[in-house]
């Protein structure tokens, strides 16, 4: 592309000078009023006017690829301002392995929790069983005014999705009676009102997943954020 770039700025500035040329040869070497006097002449007009286009066009291209990238900066530093480390377009991917085991705080809020608690028991197990790990978890309350909305946007039953609900705080409860050592913090709540998003809050990294408003399953993305306490980020926030 670049190559292209300087070739385009060369043959403008060639043709230029073949106009000039052109001029001159009219001006020295052709009579007044004769053919080849006319024929030079406009051959001269319109090879300069080809290369003077050509040299304004390469100007103004220039300066809207100038604006891109000062746009793209601009979008990169907005990036690097929010704290965004990385997109997936499918939550699915997401691994959560790392922040269970390396963080000391994890807070999350989520409708009922009961696939990602199951899929993430071992680690979670493995959290409960260290002193220095706090973890809390904050559901949708089974009893508060959301739980019918939101078993009706699922497609199931209230007393299905209440039943989820208090399946998912048993499995954390025998994760962390049964099966662990109890010496690591485990909290759970209801959440009165029902959540826009769900939401992973470690010490340095967030995690967040928007929630779709219609009915059925569609892939959902995700968004990880660098947590500092220092720059007032959307993580932050």
């Amino acid at each position: 592309m670049t190559v292209m770039k300087k070739n385009s700025w060369i043959i403008a500035l060639i043709l230029i000078v073949i106009g000039f040329a052109l001029l001159l040869v009219q001006l020295l070497l052709c009579k007044s009023e004769t053919f080849w006097y006319s024929v030079s002449g406009n051959a001269a007009s319109v090879i300069l006017i080809c290369g003077v286009l050509g040299l304004l066009e390469e100007v103004i291209s220039k300066k809207d690829r100038d604006e891109q990238l000062r746009e793209l900066f601009r979008i990169s530093s907005a990036i690097k301002d929010s704290g965004l480390l990385d997109i997936k377009i499918d939550s699915q991917e997401y691994s959560y392995s790392q922040l269970l085991s390396d963080s000391d705080v994890f807070y999350t809020i989520m409708n009922d929790g009961l696939r990602w608690v199951n899929t993430y028991s071992a680690q979670l197990k493995k959290r409960f069983s260290n002193k220095s790990k706090v973890t809390e978890f904050f559901f949708v309350d089974p009893k508060g005014c959301f739980a019918d909305a939101l078993a009706q946007k699922t497609g199931r039953t209230l007393d299905s999705l209440n039943n989820k609900i208090s399946e998912t705080v048993s499995v954390l409860s025998d994760l962390y009676s049964q099966q662990s050592t109890r010496e690591g913090s485990l909290k759970i709540y209801y959440l009165k009102n029902y959540p826009t998003q769900s939401i992973f809050y470690t010490d340095s990294i967030i995690v967040t997943t928007s929630y779709q408003t219609s009915c059925g399953r569609n892939t959902v993305p995700l968004f990880e954020y660098k947590y500092d306490k220092a720059s007032t980020n959307i993580a932050k926030f």
